[in-house]
């Protein structure tokens, strides 16, 4: 035991503190600390820097170096990738079983002899369901999916590495296409993987929203990997960005089991990149198969009331050209009775006219004979305009006569009948409806090259 006056060396001292911590601590102890750098050397031993943040603010409550010697390293590689299907790296939170080292030189470390995987992965849990309920409770979780998705997306914003297998697979899926669709693609590079990933996506996303108007929607995408691989997707700045994001985004991180926050909060979720190029392929076939339908449906609709009018004109026509020929027969006889009226009329005058000149004639001198002549000649023309105009009547009322008569031919029974169609006559009287037809009585189908004559053995109004 020292006591205070004694003066003792700093070499000294760092033995006393080596040895009462190797006293202390005989045995490995359980601590959860995050990595926060991992280092690797060619002899194979492993150097990290081990943290401890608050969970609220991130301020630092504690700092350790340790160390991992190539004798552990080699069976504590392998075997937490096998079970995480990662490495250690940084920013992992670990279980480790360690063992309290005091060097008189470099001072306090911890050696590392085991770690517990299981505890990293469910960590890995339990932060994606934090975030998770973070942007719950934030009210932002469905903001991208609520995004129209334009109807014909063809202008595609793509963040990806620019090497990544995925990359390729989606613009060969794109480019080579059965229908030939053509796409507009852009590629904002990002790191995929690792610590600076978040960083790197949320940096794609503010590029692409300085002209988000040349794009109908985003494309994230990367190839397959293990499942902490996916742990970049789960992150809250690159969630929060995607539901911020004025275009719908689309996800393809290459997981066929797993489901990343990225996913969950973009617009639509896919499993691959070649699944993400089907999907707007797929959305362009839809168009395609819309324009298809409306095409049809247009062209039956445009059939139906053609033929539907065509109906219609033929039952006016047929309804209306018997009253068009009477009335033509009564305009026809008006029209002869005013001509031989009119022809009465004229020839009643110019015998009345002409008696009169005969009278004033034979009591006249010569002079008066002479004036007698002049009036009869300027009567002559006045008989001679008066002719003309009722014969210029005459024509113009026979023109109209004819008129009536060739639309009364086109709109007869027998016209119809040189165009194709045909009626039906029962008992002598054309059928109108078929309600008038009566079972077992003889009907004649009038047809332009003869007569149909069939007997009707069903009521076919029932």
């Amino acid at each position: 035991m020292m006591s205070e006056n004694q003066n003792i060396s700093l070499s000294e001292l760092n033995r006393l503190v080596a040895q009462t911590l190797k006293k202390s601590f005989t045995q490995g102890i359980r601590v959860v600390a995050e990595i926060s750098q991992i280092q690797e050397n060619s002899s194979g031993h492993a150097y990290l820097e081990l943290i401890e943040k608050e969970s609220i603010s991130d301020n630092l409550l504690a700092k350790a170096r340790a160390t991992i010697w190539a004798s552990s390293y080699r069976m504590i590689k392998p075997y937490f990738r096998s079970v995480t299907g990662t490495d250690l790296q940084a920013g992992m939170k670990v279980l480790l079983v360690v063992r309290v080292e005091f060097h008189e030189v470099y001072g306090y470390s911890l050696n590392i002899t085991d770690l517990d995987p299981t505890y990293t992965m469910g960590d890995m849990e339990r932060r994606r369901l934090e975030i998770i309920r973070k942007l719950e409770d934030e009210g932002v979780i469905d903001m991208n999916k609520s995004i129209e998705l334009a109807t014909v997306p063809q202008r595609i914003a793509i963040i990806s590495s620019p090497t990544a297998a995925g990359y390729e697979d989606f613009m060969r899926q794109l480019s080579e296409n059965e229908r030939g669709y053509v796409f507009y693609t852009k590629l904002f590079a990002a790191t995929m993987q690792g610590a600076e990933t978040s960083q790197s996506v949320v940096a794609a996303l503010d590029k692409i929203a300085e002209s988000e108007t040349e794009f109908d929607a985003v494309v994230i995408m990367r190839g397959g990997g293990s499942k902490t691989d996916l742990q970049a997707f789960n992150d809250y700045w690159i969630a929060l960005n995607i539901t911020q994001f004025p275009l719908p985004i689309i996800t393809g991180i290459g997981h066929d089991r797993d489901e990343s926050v990225a996913d969950l909060v973009a617009h639509t979720a896919l499993k691959t990149p070649t699944a993400v190029a089907q999907f707007f392929i797929g959305k362009l076939e839809d168009f395609d198969s819309y324009l298809d339908d409306l095409y049809d449906n247009t062209h039956s609709v445009a059939q139906t009331q053609l033929q539907n009018q065509q109906n219609n004109l033929e039952r006016v026509a047929y309804r209306f050209a018997p009253k068009i020929k009477t009335k033509i027969q009564s305009e026809s006889h008006k029209l002869n009775i005013l001509e031989i009226e009119a022809k009465n009329a004229v020839n009643q005058s110019i015998k009345t006219k002409h008696k009169e000149i005969s009278d004033i004639s034979k009591q006249l001198s010569a002079d008066i004979v002479r004036l007698q002549a002049s009036e009869y000649q300027r009567f002559k023309n006045i008989f001679s305009i008066l002719n003309q105009k009722v014969e210029t009547r005459l024509l113009r009322e026979k023109h109209k006569l004819e008129l009536a008569t060739h639309r009364t031919e086109l709109l007869s029974p027998e016209h119809v009948l040189q165009r194709g169609y045909a009626y039906v006559k029962q008992n002598g009287k054309i059928v109108k409806d078929k309600a008038d037809i009566q079972v077992n009585t003889k009907i004649e189908t009038i047809m332009r090259d003869g007569v149909l004559v069939s007997i009707p053995k069903l009521n076919i109004n029932k």
